[in-house]
């Protein structure tokens, strides 16, 4: 039997047979292998929503004349003990706060958020309403070695790709940015050609700078008893407190070390200067 189906190809015989059975039956294979896909994306969203202590259906809106993005409620997936925190952003909003207060967390909360919504019509939210946005992010950055870029030229290139994409005129731009470094004017610029951009940063001046088109929220630390502890939930306004030189001493730096930074920093604030004086703490 062996030699028999090598010498007359008996194999490739009933191949061909069944392929051109099949290729009678395109449509309806194509409509099996559509519905067997529909099944297992229906199977996967609903383990997913099983696997959540709770979740809402987004209220989205196509073909919108303006920018907005409402969430009560919202936390982050991958969080065991997640804080929900809620935003009502008609503009973009610049976010400002101490290191590790929670900055990153919350633009990855509702950028997460943003695509779920668009993608399998879940949020890890209590409510969601807004259009449906072409999303973009600038976070995560790093330096190439290898393609010899700078952090700088990584940044700008990104943010570049979020520039050109707000001239187009299809849908609206949701974008998240990141340890922004560059000028205040490309957030200005995001902010007339429509984009609803949420960013983070730690320049604190940003925030007087950019009042009149980004709505200011910040996070902040609490020290009790020699230790810092980070409620992790969004409040109002611009930061007023910065922790990175108190950090230095919760970690046992001299204190030396901790007494000039702060002198340098608070000189700055007063001067709007650094001086190499109080740099080198006036001895």
């Amino acid at each position: 039997a062996d030699y028999l189906r090598m010498i007359l190809h008996l194999d490739i015989w009933q191949f061909n047979l069944m392929l051109r059975k099949l290729r009678l039956k395109t449509n309806e294979v194509d409509r099996l292998l559509g519905i067997t896909g529909y099944l297992d994306m229906a199977i996967s969203v609903g383990g997913f929503r099983r696997s959540l202590e709770g979740y809402c259906i987004p209220q989205l809106e196509e073909n919108a004349n303006k920018v907005y993005l409402h969430m009560e409620g919202g936390w982050h997936p991958l969080l065991t003990h997640p804080v929900k925190n809620s935003i009502r952003a008609d503009r973009g909003v610049l976010l400002t706060g101490s290191n590790a207060s929670g900055k990153s967390t919350f633009l990855k909360m509702v950028a997460v958020n943003a695509v779920l919504a668009q993608t399998i019509h879940t949020c890890t939210a209590e409510s969601y309403h807004a259009p449906v946005f072409r999303i973009f992010s600038s976070m995560a950055l790093r330096d190439s070695i290898q393609n010899g870029e700078s952090y700088y030229i990584v940044e700008i290139r990104s943010l570049k790709r979020i520039l050109d994409a707000a001239q187009t005129e299809t849908a609206p731009v949701l974008s998240f940015v990141e340890r922004i470094a560059a000028a205040t004017q490309i957030l200005i610029h995001l902010s007339e050609s429509g984009v609803l951009c949420f960013t983070a940063t730690h320049d604190i001046e940003m925030t007087e700078l950019l009042k009149d088109c980004y709505d200011n929220y910040h996070f902040e630390e609490v020290i009790r008893d020699g230790d810092i502890s980070f409620p992790y939930e969004l409040l109002p306004g611009r930061a007023g407190t910065r922790n990175a030189i108190r950090l230095l001493a919760l970690m046992g730096y001299d204190k030396e070390i901790t007494e000039r930074a702060a002198m340098q920093a608070e000189d700055f604030i007063q001067t709007g200067k650094w001086s190499v004086q109080t740099l080198l703490g006036n001895t």
